[in-house]
């Protein structure tokens, strides 16, 4: 049996046969002729191998065969039907799914405002978040766990696409009563390693920063690591150690009792952007939500200068 033979014109004289229980009625309806009705039905019952009808000079009967085929046929047809508007509702944003990867710090600073204006623009799209540092989020970006990521960019691969979003910058934090409180900025080498956190060593903010004080000859070896920025603030005010911590995060934690300082001699800026799988074509979900994303960070302070 070669199903290949079968075609949806075959399928409808088909149906159009077993709801009339005539073939003239069939061919009226289907707007052909009821030799062009009889010709299909019985292309059908040759590749099938099966008598689909009883037909007598009065009446046409469904078989047992044709009865079975019948409900498969009425439910595929259900499910094409219902196929196809699920597919025109994704395309016009009535419904779907977008899957957004970040990392810790941009979950918390930068995404809550976009997903929160997304919901309201697309409400019938779910949108998921799945934060995690940096290298763990491009790994998920590659296997198709997410459909995009944001994320600082630290190094580029070639199977992923990027569009630069915002320019973060790490500051020090220290606090109020520390003796570089006094100060606006600092050097690289006056940044006490004895007490210094940071982020662990798979986190984008380490290279970063291990970089510039490698290029400011200076041995980077913090004393603490934490997952959490939160953990870092509170760290800081108890007057456990100093942290570096970009400028993104400052808005949204409570940073009383904290100084920041500015480090004029190393570049501590980090570029934010989309990534994006270079061959997996992005669903219009994900694709409406790149276009918040990139119209979110024009407006957005740290996202001026960047080219549109």
């Amino acid at each position: 049996m070669n199903l290949i033979n079968i075609s949806p014109a075959d399928l409808d004289a088909f149906l159009s046969v077993a709801e009339t229980s005539s073939f003239r009625q069939a061919a009226q309806h289907l707007g052909i002729s009821q030799p062009s009705v009889s010709a299909r039905i019985q292309h059908l019952e040759a590749v099938l191998g099966v008598k689909l009808f009883d037909r007598t000079t009065r009446r046409v009967v469904i078989t047992d065969a044709g009865q079975r085929l019948r409900g498969r046929v009425e439910r595929m047809v259900v499910d094409m039907r219902n196929l196809v508007r699920e597919f025109r509702d994704e395309a016009h944003l009535g419904r779907g799914r977008v899957v957004v990867g970040a990392s810790p710090s941009v979950a918390a600073a930068f995404l809550p405002t976009v997903i929160a204006e997304f919901q309201r623009r697309r409400p019938g799209i779910e949108v998921v978040l799945v934060d995690d540092f940096f290298g763990q989020v491009l790994d998920r970006v590659t296997r198709g766990e997410v459909d995009l990521a944001v994320t600082p960019v630290v190094s580029r691969d070639e199977t992923l696409l990027y569009d630069e979003l915002l320019r973060d910058v790490y500051r020090l934090a220290v606090p109020e009563d520390h003796p570089l409180a006094q100060r606006d900025s600092v050097s690289v080498a006056e940044i006490p390693n004895a007490n210094l956190m940071s982020m662990p060593p798979e986190s984008a903010a380490w290279a970063l920063v291990r970089r510039a004080f490698a290029q400011a000859g200076v041995e980077y070896a913090p004393s603490f690591q934490t997952r959490d920025a939160v953990t870092l603030i509170s760290l800081v005010k108890q007057g456990v150690g100093v942290g570096l911590m970009t400028e993104m995060l400052s808005p949204v934690l409570d940073m009383s009792g904290v100084k920041m300082l500015s480090v004029h001699d190393a570049d501590l800026t980090r570029s934010i952007g989309i990534v994006r799988a270079r061959d997996r074509t992005p669903t219009p979900a994900a694709e409406a939500i790149c276009s918040l994303l990139i119209e979110t960070a024009r407006r957005h302070p740290l996202g001026k200068g960047i080219a549109a």
